[in-house]
Formats: structure tokens, C-alpha cells, sequence
């Protein structure tokens, strides 16, 4: 996916146990994760989508599910002992993979809920509050917040907080087989720059994990509300809020599975403001790529409709202008041409 709708994976920024940050103050109260996720606010109007921007509607809205529920491809392979999540890898697996970092330190000193500073392989730092009870066991009640300042690798650069509170957890998702967390997680102006293009994210989640074997783990996303901005050269050019969203994926050997289902608001430079309501027909899958390569997807407006199907190649969009669905037009864009057209 392009830049514009991607966030780099804060956890391949730092390393522990290597970076040469010294030890912090005492650690205030990280509390519960979700405490600081925005109120939702009053549904915005649905509006109608027009046959002209049914593909600038259904990428807007593919790219918002992607955000949230293209994490299954990374989360399995860091369970498993991959310790940095790709670029495009969404905003779950960057919260796994610090994590998956943290769980392996054996630091007392994150025990206490000290704060800790680490110096980033690019400049700028990142510091660590942390409670946990035991140093590489998940338990419910460890809580974590992550707090970039000009955080820089790989031509990135990240600010703002990440939180996450464990509210259940069994076994070691990290250190064995099987196991399953669940997680209270919040961004606090969360924002990544790269290329140019600023990504900024506030809100919070609930996201549950299962392993149930070396290549079987399911997932599930929830949320209320979260926001995101995103901007060019300093100037933004979309926002978008997810509002009363649910994911689930899986993965069973080399299938990963993902689907989602939301409500889709905000403005465009292209668009304009938009209301939708979006969610998968059949479940998005695939076996390697970033982009899937099969299932649907509908994104549904006022009277009127855009459903995507994809292929490995390729996106078929059949819009419909009126209320019972009937297709009115088609047209089928490659996958670089359609995740352009934002």
C-alpha cells in the first residue's frame, strides 16, 4: 500500500536491551488503556455515493478496514519469534511487536512501573512506563505506555503514545505454542511521517488474541471510535473515523483470513465529506501479499453502493445507484491504480 495509508511499526525503532537511553523517573499511573478513548459523537448523515467516485469511496473505505484488520499477517509470525512487524502491517501488530520486545527483557526495574528512555536508531527516543507482575509473562493488570519524541528508523518518525493494559490473559502467547491476551489499547496522537505523508491516529480498541498452535491464532478487533488524520507537506488531505467497528482474522497454515464491519465518516480532498457504512460480504484473504487476494466488500451510502471484489491482480467495483442493490455500473482497476485513487 502507498504511504499515505500505512504505518511503520514503532517496535523495529528500538531495541531494549541495546539502546543506549538511561533510566527514567518514577512512573505516574498508566490506568486503564481505554480511559482515553474520544466520546463518540452524534452518527453523521450517510450520504449518497455517486457512480464518479464509487472507486475513490470503496478505496477510502478498503483503506480504513486495513488500518484496523490488516494486522493478521505480522501478529503470527511475531508470536512465533519474528520480532519486527512490516511497514503497511496496520495499527495492531506496531503494539505486538513492542510487546513481544518488552516480554523478553527480564527488567525488574519495569516491574516497579518505573519510566525508561531508549535512544532510537535514527535519533529522537522513546520511553517506557511500565507495571508489570511478572517480567515475561502476560498477566491481567500489566500495564504499558510508550511514548515516542522524534522517535526516528528507517526513514520514519514517530510521536505520540501508544498504551495498552492486559485485562486477560492464559499461558504465554510469546514463549510458547498456544496461549491467548486480551488487550485494552489507546493511541494518544499517535502520528508516523514518512515520505512526506504525516499519519495521526487517536482512540482506542479491544483487541483479542488466540494461539492455538504454531500456524493457528485467531483474532478480534472492537472499538467505539478512532480518528485519523492524515496529512501532505503539513496539510491535511482526509480524515476518517471508524465508528462502532468489530474485526476478526485468522490464520490456519498459510491462510490468513480478515473481516470487518463499520461505520465510515469524515472528509476528502476528492470526496468531499462522506458517511458510509461498511463491511466485508465474504471475508478478504490471502497467503503471502499485503493486498488480499480474494473476498468483497461493501461500502453502502445513501440509496446508493460500491461493492469491491478483489483478485490477485486486480479490483472489480460494482456501484449501484438506487436502494435494492441493483448494479448499474462496473469497472475493474488494478490494485496500484485503485489504492491511488484516496
Amino acid at each position: 500500500m502507498k504511504s499515505k495509508h500505512t504505518f511503520a511499526a514503532i517496535g523495529c525503532l528500538f531495541v531494549l536491551s541495546a539502546c543506549g537511553g538511561g533510566g527514567g523517573g518514577g512512573g505516574g499511573d498508566v490506568g486503564s488503556a481505554a480511559a482515553s478513548t474520544p466520546a463518540p459523537a452524534a452518527a453523521p448523515t450517510i450520504t449518497a455515493i455517486a457512480s464518479i467516485d464509487a472507486s475513490k469511496a470503496a478505496e477510502n473505505s478498503f483503506s480504513a478496514s486495513h488500518l484496523v484488520s490488516a494486522w493478521p499477517s505480522a501478529v503470527p509470525d511475531m508470536l512465533n519469534g519474528v520480532s519486527i512487524a512490516p511497514v503497511d502491517a496496520g495499527l495492531i501488530a506496531p503494539v505486538f511487536d513492542l510487546l513481544k520486545r518488552a516480554y523478553s527483557q527480564q527488567d525488574a526495574s519495569l516491574l516497579t512501573g518505573v519510566t525508561r528512555s531508549y535512544s532510537c536508531t535514527e535519533g529522537g527516543s522513546i520511553a517506557v512506563e511500565a507495571t508489570q507482575h511478572d517480567p515475561l509473562t502476560p498477566t491481567a493488570g500489566d500495564t504499558w505506555k510508550f511514548t515516542s519524541t522524534n522517535c526516528g528508523a528507517s526513514g520514519t518518525i514517530q510521536n505520540g503514545t501508544i498504551s495498552a493494559k492486559v485485562t486477560d490473559a492464559a499461558g504465554n502467547l510469546f514463549q510458547s505454542t498456544s496461549g491467548a491476551m486480551t488487550l485494552d489499547v489507546a493511541f494518544g496522537n499517535y502520528s508516523s511521517l514518512q515520505g512526506g505523508v504525516t499519519t495521526v491516529v487517536d482512540g482506542g480498541m479491544k483487541v483479542s488474541v488466540s494461539k492455538m498452535g504454531l500456524n493457528s491464532s485467531t483474532f478480534t478487533t472492537t472499538g467505539t471510535s478512532l480518528q485519523q488524520t492524515i496529512q501532505q507537506s503539513g496539510t491535511t488531505i482526509a480524515t476518517r473515523t471508524l465508528s462502532s467497528f468489530s474485526v476478526t482474522g485468522s490464520k490456519e497454515g498459510s491462510l490468513l483470513t480478515s473481516a470487518a464491519n463499520f461505520s465510515l465518516s469524515g472528509h476528502s480532498n476528492r470526496l468531499g465529506q462522506f458517511a458510509y457504512t461498511v463491511r466485508n460480504l465474504t471475508p478478504f484473504t490471502t497467503t503471502a501479499t499485503v493486498t488480499p487476494t480474494s473476498g468483497a466488500l461493501v461500502v453502502s451510502g445513501a440509496g446508493s453502493s460500491v461493492t469491491m471484489t478483489v483478485s490477485p491482480d486486480s479490483v472489480r467495483l460494482d456501484h449501484s445507484d438506487n436502494a435494492n442493490g441493483t448494479i448499474t455500473s462496473t469497472v475493474t482497476r488494478t490494485w496500484n491504480d485503485f489504492l491511488g485513487d484516496y
